[in-house]
C-alpha cells in the first residue's frame, strides 16, 4: 500500500513531472485523391496534454539492454495506464519541443509501452 501511494505521489507533483503533448489526427480526402494510392491527407488537432514521470535513457542503456535500439534521444515514460490508448492512436507526440517517434507508425520497436505493476505503464520513445 506505501508502494502505491508513493507512486500516486511522485505522478501529481509537478516538480518531478513533465508535460507531454499528444496529438491526434483526422484523415480526409484531397483534390488530387487516387483509391489506388490511398494518398489521404492528415491533420493534426489541438493537443492533449498529460504530465507524466520522463528520464532519459542513455545510448549505453539503449544498446546493452533489451531495446536493441543504436540511435541516440530516447526517452522513457511512466505513466498512469489509462493513457496507453492515447499513446497507442497518437499520430505526434512532443516532450519539450522534441518530437518522438508514435506507436501507430509500426517503425519496428522504436515505441514500446509496457505494462507496469499498480496500474502503470513504461512506455520507450525514440527521437525522430
Amino acid at each position: 500500500m506505501y508502494k502505491k501511494y508513493f507512486l500516486n505521489r511522485l505522478l501529481t507533483n509537478k516538480d518531478l513531472t513533465t508535460k507531454i503533448k499528444i496529438y491526434f489526427s483526422t484523415k480526409s480526402i484531397g483534390d488530387d485523391f487516387d483509391p489506388y494510392e490511398a494518398n489521404y491527407i492528415y491533420s493534426n488537432l489541438n493537443p492533449l496534454t498529460i504530465k507524466a514521470y520522463v528520464r532519459e535513457l542513455s545510448p549505453e542503456a539503449l544498446v546493452w539492454k533489451q531495446y536493441g535500439l543504436k540511435e541516440m534521444g530516447a526517452k522513457e515514460i511512466i505513466c498512469e495506464e489509462k493513457y496507453a490508448g492515447w499513446f497507442r492512436k497518437a499520430s505526434k507526440i512532443e516532450i519539450d519541443n522534441d518530437i518522438y517517434e508514435v506507436y501507430k507508425e509500426g517503425v519496428g520497436n522504436r515505441a514500446i509501452i509496457q505494462k507496469r505493476p499498480y496500474k502503470l505503464i513504461r512506455i520507450l520513445l525514440q527521437k525522430k
